[in-house]
């Protein structure tokens, strides 16, 4: 390869150039490419395996959800099996991974895809992990991996046994295989559901209420029942079947303190013109947003920064805000209400 050739400061160069889409390429090359680039400094982020589609995978950097960069996919469709044009097939070598593949790349987004003729799902799933582990060494990211699939697929994830963020995509299957996947894998911080998956998947499902943070775009299964039995840190969701009286006696659960783990949780669309009435059956305090501040340094930021606008507001849209204290430690929580919201917050101080 000429472009080792070169002087070190031509080729340090030429790199900083490069997208990291064509950096990660470049590190397949050989032992010396990849030292090159990760003697390179990169800004620690995290990554993600998307499985959206059969037999395709994606992977790629993540700092907010909905928007990665993806990196490199890897498909292995039977037509990818065929033998032609032998001369463009090669080798990819990652750890003990010998991966033989074809590289194309998407005509617009100019994202490489790893065409591969093998595999079987074992040797898939060897190399998703050993390109994590790759791009740990070379691109210094995280070790923490994060998912965003259709539980249709999930024999496909790489091998881990904890994972930070997980985004369900539409799926075909029932709560028994989401469970499945929570015995599986350890989440460790956050679940987001989008709008598209269906009721079946969470619904009698028990693993996932012991998430830390819970945000469910579409939530019409989740009655006052199965949300008393919910023991997140924070919860957002929307368009339930919950009334007036069921989010009385939610907050009514945090009162009598049978929920110490709640810190806070947030309501679209779910009691519609009731917010107001149900703030009328507590004894608020006054609220003085100089002294008790709203602060979040918790994932409801990444996933729902857009929607939390309201809560922020402190004169223009908030019609009513109070605060609720529970007299058996103390602790105190901001309830803020608003035509179709109902946002509740527990104070730090």
């Amino acid at each position: 390869m000429r472009f080792l050739n070169f002087p070190f400061l031509v080729y340090e160069n030429i790199l900083k150039h490069l997208e990291p889409r064509e950096l990660l390429l470049f590190s397949f090359c050989s032992l010396k490419t990849r030292t090159l680039v990760s003697r390179m400094r990169h800004t620690p982020t995290y990554t993600i395996f998307i499985l959206d589609k059969p037999e395709k995978m994606s992977y790629g950097f993540v700092e907010k959800p909905e928007k990665e960069q993806i990196l490199l996919s890897w498909t292995w469709k039977k037509i990818a099996m065929e033998r032609k044009n032998l001369e463009k097939w090669t080798q990819l070598k990652l750890e003990d991974v010998h991966l033989d593949c074809r590289v194309t790349f998407h005509r617009k987004l100019n994202i490489p895809t790893l065409v591969c003729r093998c595999e079987d799902v074992s040797s898939r799933k060897r190399f998703a992990t050993a390109l994590h582990s790759h791009m740990c060494e070379v691109f210094h990211v995280k070790p923490e991996m994060q998912f965003k699939l259709s539980l249709d697929y999930m024999d496909e994830l790489p091998y881990t046994n904890t994972v930070r963020d997980v985004t369900f995509l539409q799926s075909s299957v029932n709560s028994t295989v989401a469970d499945e996947f929570f015995e599986k894998f350890h989440v460790t911080r956050a679940l987001f559901c989008q709008r598209s998956v269906p009721d079946r998947l969470l619904k009698n499902s028990c693993k996932f209420r012991e998430i830390n943070n819970l945000f469910i775009s579409w939530s019409p299964w989740l009655d006052i029942s199965r949300l008393l039995k919910v023991k997140c840190e924070n919860i957002m969701f929307s368009s339930s079947t919950l009334h007036k009286k069921d989010m009385i006696d939610l907050l009514n659960n945090w009162l009598e303190g049978n929920n110490t783990r709640l810190k806070s949780m947030s309501m679209f669309k779910s009691v519609a013109d009731d917010t107001h009435l149900i703030m009328d059956n507590f004894n608020l305090e006054a609220w003085d947003p100089e002294v008790d501040k709203i602060e979040y340094d918790e994932p409801v930021h990444d996933y729902c920064e857009a929607l939390l606008y309201f809560l922020y507001d402190i004169n223009k849209y908030m019609l009513r805000s109070g605060i609720l204290r529970r007299q058996s430690d103390g602790s105190r929580a901001l309830i803020r209400a608003t035509e179709y919201q109902l946002h509740f917050l527990v104070l730090k101080n």
